[in-house]
């Protein structure tokens, strides 16, 4: 054999230890790359067993489970029925406003300010318990007076509720998804807040739920419904020129018809129903501090976003259409309504 044969066959026999080499090479990491992926693979589905039993043992205590946190943060934002302008400073809701408010804050068409603080919520606790346990119990149950129990102001609201079932003919909504919970104090008084998915007009159904005198958290039965004094039907059937109570979701709008048909006059804001299938337009003449405030507060609405007010709204004498409404005045910036 010569020594270019030896040199060659010695040359092939290098190449192919280092092709041997690295094929070994190769193996070796593919199999520790698969070995080690199996082993985390089991370790992320041992993982995922013990949060899925955590869920479980949380609903059957009748807790959604939310990122792994026993503590919840404060929402970001202020839902829809409570929320109103500037969060530092909210609106008076519904009700009256105290003695140490002055009269002009009391008969002011547009409501005054008070303090809304966002409060931790500890998820476990036995009253978000209570809470969850009397929303479910409501749900639950078919009549409206075996539900007076489990709603705030069972008293006064018992009135309205016959209205709101029997007279109006109205039902609740249907609630889906537990979307969020959180925890406020609303001028001293604390407010647990559940949100659900819905078909509204916002997408969602917001529940306040106060404490009862006894200690226990109830339900605020009327921002829960959207209560009005008469259905936007029968409202827009009626025409009645005296100033009416009404809840509605509200944003600016353009239309101009009938009595108010001078845009330069007049402010448009479109009212909805809580259900979505009704709406009709009302108005206040522009310059007013009324006007001046509505236009700050629904500012940020846009064509689609809507705010939840309390109204007063009344038609005006010999009304040319069941549509155009008088904007009396804005009660609460939202639904709920507080001590």
């Amino acid at each position: 054999m010569t020594s270019g044969s030896n040199g060659s066959h010695r040359a092939f026999m290098g190449v192919c230890i280092t092709l041997c080499v690295i094929l070994s090479l190769t193996l070796y990491v593919g199999w520790r790359w698969y070995f080690d992926s199996i082993a985390n693979r089991n370790t992320l589905l041992d993982l995922a067993q013990k949060a899925e039993k955590r869920v479980q043992d949380l609903e059957n205590l009748g807790i959604s489970f939310e990122a792994a946190t026993t503590e919840a943060a404060p929402a970001s934002t202020l839902p829809k029925i409570l929320a109103g302008g500037d969060e530092s400073a909210k609106t008076d809701p519904l009700t009256p406003t105290s003695p140490a408010q002055s009269a002009s804050q009391q008969d002011a068409l547009y409501p005054a300010e008070s303090n809304i603080k966002p409060l931790p919520l500890l998820e476990s606790s036995e009253e978000v318990v209570q809470a969850l346990a009397v929303l479910d119990q409501y749900w639950k149950t078919e009549s409206w007076q075996g539900r007076l129990p489990l709603v705030a102001h069972s008293e006064r609201v018992t009135a309205l509720m016959k209205d709101y079932y029997e007279t109006q003919g109205a039902k609740d909504p249907v609630p889906g998804a537990l979307i969020s919970k959180a925890r406020y104090d609303i001028d001293g008084t604390e407010i647990l807040y559940f949100s659900y998915s819905c078909s509204r007009p916002t997408g969602s159904l917001e529940i306040a739920m106060p404490r009862d005198p006894q200690g226990k958290f109830v339900i605020d039965w009327e921002s829960l419904t959207g209560y009005g004094e008469i259905s936007f039907q029968d409202f827009r059937s009626k025409r009645p020129a005296k100033p009416v109570l009404m809840r509605a979701y509200v944003r600016l709008f353009e239309y101009y018809n009938f009595e108010f048909s001078d845009s330069k006059k007049y402010l448009c804001i479109k009212l909805m129903s809580e259900n979505g299938d009704n709406s009709i337009y009302a108005y206040c003449e522009r310059g007013t501090k009324l006007s001046r405030w509505i236009e700050t507060d629904l500012a940020s609405t846009g064509p689609t976003e809507f705010k939840g007010y309390t109204l007063l709204i009344s038609f005006p004498p010999n009304a040319q259409s069941n549509q155009c409404v008088n904007l009396d005045k804005v009660v609460a910036q939202r639904w709920l309504q507080v001590p």
